[in-house]
């Protein structure tokens, strides 16, 4: 702990609130007629003295960890000091002052008395100089509560924002590891009977898993990006399910550039699939619908399902709990998630604040 602060602000402050003491000071003299040599020097020799007095009590108050002393018990503490430092400060200005001025104020009155004026001179400014020394201590704790209190805000959202990034990061990388399997699977067979599909099938997993690892480090992408993605996806998935999938994409290119949460629409199809088109042994269809409203943006994705709900669970497993608390991340009330089940039809509809990419 170092005894002078570096902060500029604090000898900012410190230096006003010298300034305003010594005009105090310099007009009551004037004001009563007791303005000399002698209170001239007086107030600038006492200047360096309640300098000293008040980074004593800031250094004392952080070494000794006074921060952590409850109120009751920290104002008896900051009254003490004021006293004992405000008496100190005076007694080192008299000592400082009064040699020079010794033999004038000596001849001042017949009856004078050395010690009867020294402890008046001492104990009288002395009361002042405590009542200065308390309120720049009163005033620098409740300073200094409220940095506290401004840093542990900062610092609870900071550790707020690191968490909301670790969930957000989490949440984006959690690609189903049985569609991985699955398609490493099915690429290892089509080397050995089509390998230019194989080839497709790895430059498509490569550009799924490279978008998944890039937009962990981002809440936002391009709606382009996760289009892009979604394309990527499906032609692993046609390679495996073949004409038992029928997607159909319908977003219109004035809201490309729009920013939009990464994964999000992959892992909707990805809930299609499973608990929808793979129900069914003859496949079925999958429609993504984007629309302009404004101020927001609108998707639907549609799959079909078995006519008996029974025989379907959508929205279990990773998907729609995933999307629906990354949401809430990144959007807090402003974006919704709803879902529809009617005979052989599941629909979720997205609805997120239109934002573009700066």
């Amino acid at each position: 702990m170092k005894f002078l602060p570096r902060e500029r602000q604090f000898w900012i402050y410190q230096g006003a609130a010298m300034a305003f003491v010594v005009m105090v000071t310099l007009l009551s003299a004037l004001l009563f007629g007791r303005l000399d040599a002698n209170t001239l020097a007086s107030t600038l020799a006492w200047m360096p003295a309640y300098t000293l007095a008040v980074l004593g009590f800031r250094w004392l108050y952080l070494k000794r960890r006074w921060t952590d002393l409850p109120m009751g018990r920290l104002v008896p503490v900051v009254i003490g000091y004021s006293s004992l430092s405000g008496f100190a400060v005076m007694a080192a200005v008299a000592t400082m002052v009064m040699p020079f001025f010794w033999q004038q104020i000596s001849a001042s009155r017949a009856d004078f008395n050395t010690l009867d004026f020294l402890a008046r001179n001492i104990l009288g400014n002395g009361l002042q100089a405590q009542l200065f020394i308390g309120a720049w201590a009163f005033v620098y704790v409740s300073a200094a509560a409220a940095q506290r209190a401004r840093e542990g805000e900062l610092q609870n959202l900071r550790l707020q924002m690191s968490l909301k990034a670790a969930q957000l990061s989490s949440l984006a990388n959690q690609l189903n590891p049985h569609f991985l399997f699955n398609t490493l699977n099915n690429i290892r067979f089509m080397i050995h009977e089509d390998g230019s599909r194989a080839d497709a099938m790895i430059v498509a997993l490569s550009d799924l898993l490279r978008y998944s690892l890039e937009s962990s480090q981002h809440g936002k992408a391009r709606l382009s990006q996760e289009l892009s993605v979604v394309e990527a996806y499906i032609s692993i998935m046609r390679t495996q399910m073949e004409d038992r999938l029928d997607f159909r994409l319908g977003v219109p290119g004035s809201i490309h550039s729009c920013l939009f949460p990464p994964m999000v629409l992959q892992l909707l199809l990805e809930n299609a699939i499973k608990h929808g088109l793979e129900q069914l042994p003859r496949g079925g269809m999958i429609s993504v619908v984007g629309e302009d409203r404004g101020d927001t943006l609108l998707f639907r994705v549609i799959n079909d399902t078995p006519l008996s709900p029974a025989k379907t669970k959508p929205g279990l497993g990773l998907g729609l709990p995933n999307i629906e608390h990354r949401l809430r991340l990144l959007y807090g009330d402003r974006a919704t998630l709803e879902t529809q089940q009617t005979a052989g039809r599941f629909q979720v509809e997205l609805s997120l604040p239109k934002e573009f990419a700066s």
